[in-house]
């Protein structure tokens, strides 16, 4: 896998990874929580490639506390007998950081691309994410290969139709790596993920953060009474925007302005301070 930054053309390995996704606070607190398989899952159209999202900062602390809460409401995504997945990503930018500059600068209808594997399946989709400018999101993608060494036609194809930009000029900059937790709504067309030993890294180094959990409410407009934002509120917990791809270019990639990004960044700024907050 080739990288082409502004610091230069180099590598990057593709490092396993490897844990028992039953393992800690997050999966004892959910053990009690009835599952529902990724087939029914996509029987109940509860995918949402086009969704409406509310994203939230928690502590592990505040995240166990809420899963706690939620058993009645919300079934576990169980897929191949793993409840915890891990999420391997690699994002694409150009040498000026065109993708990550037009989300700093509040642009509308902007777009990331990405190649993800899921590791709780193998599946490694190329994907284009877009954000538009009435702030919904739609995902679009197609299966290929990791590691990723290049566009086949039937990418570039895709690429052509989904992608308005010319993505010969795009190239990975960072990769993170973190698990997922999905809930899944028993009455509406709503999920909730929760993001946990989050890690950012590039060649020029890597910053992991054990005490951060992000989670995200995605539904569709005209749901009404979700249990689990109704807990967010009734906690302070209030919605805030939060890009991975953008926090870890921040992070890693310190030069580039991110003056739009730094009330995230003083809240892991804060969760470093604490014990096993933060490691490089």
């Amino acid at each position: 896998m080739r990288i082409e930054s502004s610091g230069g053309d180099m590598s990057m390995q593709i490092i396993p990874c490897e844990h028992d996704t039953l393992a800690g606070p997050v999966g004892a607190v959910t053990r009690h929580y009835e599952s529902i398989t990724l087939k029914e899952l996509e029987e109940a159209k509860a995918g949402l490639l086009t969704r409406v999202e509310s994203k939230h900062l928690l502590t592990l602390d505040q995240c166990i506390a809420l899963l706690d809460s939620l058993g009645n409401s919300y079934r576990v995504l169980d897929v191949n007998n793993c409840r915890i997945s891990r999420y391997d990503t690699l994002y694409y930018d150009t040498n000026s950081f065109f993708s990550f500059i037009q989300h700093h600068n509040g642009k509308g209808n902007r777009y990331k691309l990405r190649v993800r594997k899921y590791l709780s399946t193998g599946d490694v989709y190329l994907e284009v994410k877009k954000k538009n400018n009435k702030g919904a999101t739609e995902k679009s993608r197609i299966k290929t290969n990791w590691p990723f060494d290049g566009f086949l036609p039937d990418q570039e194809a895709f690429l052509n139709s989904a992608f308005p930009y010319d993505f010969h000029n795009f190239f990975p900059v960072l990769r993170t790596v973190y698990d997922r937790l999905t809930l899944v709504s028993r009455v509406s067309p709503e999920r909730i993920t929760f993001d946990t030993h989050i890690s950012f890294s590039t060649v020029h180094g890597s910053k992991s953060f054990p005490e951060l959990v992000i989670a995200e409410v995605k539904y569709e407009k005209g749901v009404r009474n979700s249990p689990a934002l109704l807990a967010l509120h009734s906690m302070g917990l209030r919605k805030r925007g939060f890009s991975k791809y953008c926090i870890g270019v921040s992070l890693l990639y310190s030069w580039l302005k991110h003056n739009r990004f730094k009330p995230n960044l003083l809240f892991l700024s804060g969760l470093s301070s604490s014990p096993g907050g933060v490691s490089c």
